[in-house]
């Protein structure tokens, strides 16, 4: 065979791989054990890392292989669209297929993988697709020629499935307990000739109590299969190893150890876990070494309260040349308990002032309202900023930085801290040792399951400070954190 007809069947095989990509989808093991199940409500349960991009599948396909659990969940969506499941009698299409997705962002994340898998030629031409924001729509249907269609909602959303029958529901990540029952009412007659439909859940069981799921797998209600984030269980078919125990190691040390075995393993976590958290913070992290040039966001984090040690201003700068690997330095920190307001804000000043950083320049974030009770001791990031005007002598209403609330969705407190973990792992997290009560609470601090727990914990405050300060300035520079997952 000549060059040229060698170059011509490679071109061949491309474009045919372009242009059905799902033929060429060979699964884990993990995978291949879910797609084959026939159970009406089966999960696919694993860590957050088991999907990466790999080797080649075959000699003869260009295309790279798809190792994760949203790759599994999406083949299973069109394989049952398109009738041509490899591995199961499916209802024959067309069917009506709803995927369910955490939030707006994931959405977008999933429906570029169901796009890149999806045989082109098997759209309709109605059904469009922009890169960067999903398929067209306020409320997006991917539609098949076979008539087959998938609504793609969002559960923080709403899902307004009033009435809907679905012969195929996806879950993508965990769904809260309400909707997990408004999704399983509409598949009670959604299989062919009126019989139950199926739903397939593909997760890693951390950011939603997911506790009356582990109970249906406990009776037996839902099958479960494991995608631990092993060598053995990411090689797909007719591949090479696609990662090194050494890539494992790594990845889980950036896992607060809480939860590690979770987002490893896909181990069950009820509720929010206790034990010491920042397990990745050393004494090699306390140094008086100035940071190196760089280009720095400054921000200051402050939790508010009455008690001693738990008024807390913290002051870092975070080094954002590489958006998604930051580096954070802890400057200094405000420690007190009941004052009024122009005390704390004289001492936060000098704590600038100290490391010759202007007020104007950080980005501030305070705690909500705290009310010292009986005794009095109300504070407020309102309050604070008046006081600020007074010692600073600007008029009302004329101070040059504003001291933003903090948004407390759902398990923000567990996110928050898993980020700084995260770049704690990374050997990438380093403090003055004149922040005595932070060195000290990221030695000692708890995880807590309820808000009594946590009021009551000593260590609290400071690390809720850093939290403050450090989190939304890497949001706000976009980072690419681990998941979009709703937090608290």
């Amino acid at each position: 065979m000549s060059i040229r007809d060698t170059t011509k069947n490679l071109r061949r095989l491309r474009n045919r791989a372009t242009q059905n990509p799902l033929a060429y989808f060979c699964p884990t093991p993990p995978q291949e054990a879910w797609l084959r199940d026939p159970s009406k409500i089966k999960l696919l349960l694993g860590g957050n890392q088991v999907g990466v991009w790999g080797s080649w599948i075959i000699s003869e396909s260009p295309r790279p292989v798809t190792t994760g659990k949203t790759y599994a969940q999406t083949a299973e969506l069109l394989y049952r669209c398109l009738g041509n499941h490899p591995y199961l009698e499916t209802d024959p299409p067309p069917i009506q297929a709803f995927l369910i997705t955490h939030s707006h962002q994931q959405s977008i994340t999933i429906q570029e993988k169901l796009y890149s898998m999806c045989p082109k030629d098997a759209l309709h031409p109605s059904c469009e697709f922009v890169p960067g924001r999903g398929f067209r729509g306020i409320h997006p249907v991917v539609r098949f020629n076979n008539g087959s269609m998938i609504h793609i909602k969002t559960a923080n959303q709403g899902l307004g499935l009033a009435s809907a029958t679905v012969g195929y529901v996806a879950i993508d990540e965990p769904v809260s307990q309400d909707v997990w029952g408004e999704l399983a009412a509409r598949v009670l007659r959604g299989g062919a000739g009126g019989t139950t439909g199926t739903i397939g859940i593909t997760m890693t069981p951390v950011g939603q109590d997911v506790s009356y799921l582990k109970e249906l797998v406990d009776q037996g209600r839902v099958t479960c299969h494991r995608a631990p984030l092993t060598v053995e269980a990411t090689t797909p078919k007719y591949c090479k190893a696609i990662i090194s125990q050494a890539q494992v190691d790594a990845i889980s040390q950036t896992y607060l150890p809480i939860d590690r075995a979770a987002r490893l393993n896909g181990d069950w976590v009820v509720g929010i876990p206790e034990g010491r958290v920042f397990d990745q913070f050393s004494e090699d992290m306390i140094s008086k070494e100035p940071a190196p040039m760089g280009n720095y966001s400054f921000c200051v984090g402050v939790d508010h309260g009455s008690q001693p040690n738990a008024q807390v201003a913290i002051l870092a700068a975070v080094e954002m040349s590489d958006s998604s690997k930051p580096w954070v330095y802890v400057l200094d920190e405000y420690v007190s308990g009941g004052a009024p307001p122009e005390a704390h804000a004289r001492a936060i000043l000098e704590m600038l002032s100290r490391n010759s950083i202007e007020a104007a320049s950080c980005r501030w974030t305070g705690d909500n309202i705290h009310y010292g009770g009986s005794g009095g001791g109300k504070m407020s990031n309102s309050l604070l900023m008046k006081a600020f005007e007074r010692v600073m002598g600007y008029p009302q209403g004329n101070l040059p930085f504003r001291i933003r609330t903090i948004k407390k969705p759902r398990y923000s407190v567990y996110y928050g801290s898993a980020m700084i973990h995260s770049i704690m792992a990374r050997r990438q997290f380093f403090i003055h040792p004149k922040c005595e009560r932070l060195i000290l609470s990221l030695q000692r601090w708890t995880m807590k399951k309820n808000q009594s727990a946590r009021s009551r914990d000593e260590w609290g405050h400071s690390v809720d400070a850093l939290r403050y300060c450090i989190v939304p300035t890497l949001e706000s520079n976009k980072l690419n954190l681990p998941g979009k997952l709703r937090i608290y």
